[in-house]
């Protein structure tokens, strides 16, 4: 009886063993069956020619047509292949349709992105763009869509969502661009909000005191300087909410943006100007770019531009073309407002220069995976659409460039062939994208910066703030024409240089705003970097891209040495000074030192912040402190050296009090977090932690898809900006006409594809900053399409 039943289990046991080998095997095999096609030969519908397709071992795919139609429509066959759940992604976010792919749990998201309507924007932009662009994007999109059908199975994580991929439509090239904007600016007005709300509500010199118009950090690039202000006479106002307020945790420089600059060729070894470039977003399995070269005929002539592409768009992004090349960093100019309305007695009709109006509704249904479709009504003006309401429950509309036909368009292919930097800046003046630094340099050494993007004209109001345009006094006159955008070109030191904080003075600034710039302490590293010396090769260029000097930090680590554990009674305060004394004054993998200064200034800017927080979430609930908080460096910075005793936050009797809880709390939270802070590192503390989308919710998943959790060097406010899973997002240094000695990197992967042969290959490469090129290796895969009948 008891060797039946043994012998029963055993067989139970090895059926169960053998049904999950088989379902391993089934998706192993599925998995297979979803990559891309790298070699031999497929034939494409309405290619004219024939398009050679080779990728070298890295996977960067090199693209050989006789038309920029049929190029197109190579490309898009490739990124249908490597990279369509990203792609899809981008449309879905922009377009507000998540919820079709992840239930409810993206619906709320959904609903505040429909606001926009981008579906029905891009569709309007693609039916009224030139022929040539439209033709562009239906390659492409013709492409995506034959490369999705020559695939052997869906994507994996289509499976494992439980739904089928839609085709791609050619508006959904203009969703990947309007993703963009929802990547690299506000989409609801949160800043004009919040910086509205503390001038109402606080006194006049503290709020001046808090919002200055400059810092010490500044480093523009005609050297303006614009003013701090005084300590105040006035205190923090009092707030019957004395709960902690928990802010974002993060350093204030932590914020989409990037670096780049350029060098003049008087100072390079070619005569040519050299361009770098590292453009900073939130970094995941794949990568956002795909490294390409394309090679083209058009009039004649032949054309190739190295660089990067966006999977969803047809277009190289950033890159050379031999004569030219360019980079981006996000520009933070104001490009949106926040209007107030007036409203009749009635509340169904707002006041306008042309009487009251009624508003527009507009219905859209979400599909939610899982669940009814649900139907949300828009309420939209003349100037946009309704976001919010103020503390007074007055509603707020949003007029920004991304509702305007200016603000998307396919301008930026003219990059692609623009022979120097005057015809590279009369580009980007045209480009409708969101608004970036543009930075070039050119093969016969010239080197510019200008704003690529559309610009908006005010008049009679502040930009920075809610306004009230009822009467006509007050709103846009359109937009700037292209003779009419600031621009710097071959300055006479020979150098260039942005990093997401102020750019220039005067006019120029008048004219491009502020819409919430970095703090300059990347900006005034990297232009004290190219001071620093009267040539460069890429290899300096790159060494300031890597700079991780912790310059910001020296006078916080000075002010914890001097004035804070001296007097600290802390038990482990001699072990803290240890650390500091031996720091190694970067953000080096190994070090203890600057890992505990960071902290401690975090905490202790939480700490002073909190009266500021309290009062402005007791008037209003949207008042979001990420959005204002980029220059309060320089008050916190004065109010921890001055120590103004009417400005003691309400939790402490003391600034000392205040310093000595901050140093406490930093010590817990590491040992609660990691162990015993006394063996940590900055490294690990900042460890790799770039993952697949779904790698979070699906078990296991992450040991398939997501890169190593390694030590990672750099931070914000340095050149170096790493921090886990946001930072640059590629690396490129490049002098156009000498591309074989240009420097490249970029993490994650170029696939996108867990099983690809080239998964994961440059990550390392990124992480330790060892030099890699930007021209393709020798051809490792060769795939050739072919037009039918052909």
């Amino acid at each position: 009886m008891q060797s039946t039943t043994s012998r029963y289990l055993k067989l139970t046991l090895l059926g169960l063993l053998s049904l999950i080998l088989l379902a391993l095997l089934g998706g192993y095999l599925l998995l297979r069956a979803s990559l891309p096609q790298l070699d031999g030969q497929r034939t494409v519908p309405d290619l004219q020619e024939s398009v050679e397709v080779t990728r070298d071992e890295g996977g960067m795919a090199v693209f050989k047509a006789q038309s920029r139609l049929d190029l197109a429509r190579a490309v898009g066959f490739v990124h249908g292949q490597e990279r369509f759940f990203q792609m899809d992604l981008l449309r879905r976010n922009s377009a507000g349709e998540l919820s079709a792919l992840f239930g409810e749990v993206a619906l709320n998201r959904d609903k505040e992105i429909r606001l926009h309507r981008f579906r029905d924007r891009a569709e309007r932009i693609l039916s009224s763009m030139p022929t040539e662009h439209r033709q562009i994007i239906q390659a492409y999109t013709a492409g995506v869509n034959h490369g999705l059908t020559q695939l052997g199975a869906h994507s994996f994580e289509y499976y494992l969502l439980g739904v089928t991929p839609a085709k791609w439509q050619a508006s959904d090239t203009m969703l990947a661009l309007y993703s963009m904007y929802l990547d690299l600016q506000h989409h609801d007005g949160r800043r004009d909000f919040s910086l509205s709300l503390m001038k109402t509500h606080l006194p006049a010199d503290l709020y001046a005191f808090l919002h200055p118009e400059g810092s010490q950090w500044d480093a523009p690039i005609d050297d303006s300087l614009r003013p701090t202000n005084p300590l105040p006479a006035s205190a923090w106002p009092s707030s019957t909410n004395q709960q902690l307020v928990m802010l974002d945790n993060q350093p204030e420089d932590r914020t989409i943006g990037s670096n780049n600059w350029a060098v003049g060729g008087a100072l390079s070894p070619y005569q040519a100007g050299i361009l770098a470039d590292d453009m900073h977003l939130g970094l995941r399995v794949p990568n956002i770019w795909f490294k390409a070269q394309f090679n083209w005929q058009q009039n004649g002539h032949t054309h190739q531009v190295t660089g990067v592409t966006l999977p969803g768009t047809p277009l190289m992004v950033v890159g050379s073309n031999g004569k030219l090349a360019w980079g981006f960093t996000n520009s933070y100019g104001d490009w949106s407002d926040l209007i107030r309305l007036k409203l009749n007695d009635t509340g169904d009709q707002y006041l306008t220069p042309a009487g009251y109006q009624a508003f527009n509704y507009v219905s859209q249904d979400i599909e939610i995976k899982g669940a009814p479709t649900q139907t949300i009504e828009i309420k939209e003006t003349i100037w946009g659409p309704v976001v919010s309401e103020d503390e007074n429950g007055m509603p707020l509309a949003l007029r920004w460039v991304a509702h305007d036909s200016q603000g998307a368009n396919l301008n930026l292919i003219g990059l692609e062939v623009a022979q120097d930097v005057g015809q590279g800046a009369a580009v980007g003046a045209t480009a409708g994208m969101p608004a970036q630094n543009l930075m070039m340099a050119d093969s016969a050494g010239n080197i510019g910066w200008t704003i690529s993007g559309p610009m908006p004209i005010r008049f009679g109001f502040d930009g920075r703030y809610i306004a009230d345009w009822s009467d006509g006094s007050a709103g846009w006159a359109g937009y700037r024409d292209p003779q009419d955008y600031p621009k710097v070109i071959n300055p006479a030191d020979h150098r260039l240089w942005t990093a997401n904080s102020r750019v220039v003075g005067g006019q120029m600034y008048e004219k491009i705003g502020d819409g919430g710039y970095a703090l300059g302490a990347r900006n005034q590293q990297i232009r004290d970097g190219l001071r620093a010396k009267d040539s460069f090769n890429e290899q300096d260029l790159l060494d300031i891209q890597l700079d991780d000097r912790a310059l910001f930090l020296a006078p916080w680590r000075d002010f914890m040495l001097s004035s804070v554990l001296p007097v600290s009674q802390h038990p482990q305060k001699a072990l803290v000074k240890e650390a500091l004394q031996n720091w190694t004054a970067s953000a080096s993998e190994h070090d203890l030192g600057y890992l505990l200064v960071r902290q401690f200034r975090l905490n202790v800017r939480n700490k002073v912040y909190q009266d500021l927080n309290r009062i402005m979430l007791e008037h209003s609930a949207r008042f979001n402190f990420n959005a204002v908080r980029n220059q309060m460096e320089a008050p916190l910075w004065e109010m921890v050296s001055q120590q103004p005793a009417n400005l003691v936050p309400s939790d402490f009797d003391s600034w000392q009090e205040l310093f000595n809880a901050a140093l406490t709390d930093t010590l817990a939270k590491l040992d609660k977090d990691f162990g015993d802070w006394r063996t940590l590192t900055w490294g690990q503390f900042n460890a790799v932690d770039i993952r697949h989308p779904l790698s979070a919710f699906v078990p296991m998943l992450g040991k398939l898809t997501d890169m190593p959790k390694e030590s990672l060097a750099g931070d914000s406010f340095m050149p170096r900006v790493a921090q886990s899973s946001s930072g640059a997002s590629q690396r490129l240094v490049v002098a156009p006409g000498h591309e074989d000695k240009a420097i490249f990197h970029m993490p994650s992967s170029q696939a996108g594809h867990p099983l690809s042969p080239y998964f994961g290959l440059g990550h390392e490469a990124w992480r330790s900053g060892q030099p890699t090129g930007l021209l393709p290796g020798p051809g490792r895969y060769h795939l050739s399409l072919q037009p039918i009948g052909g």
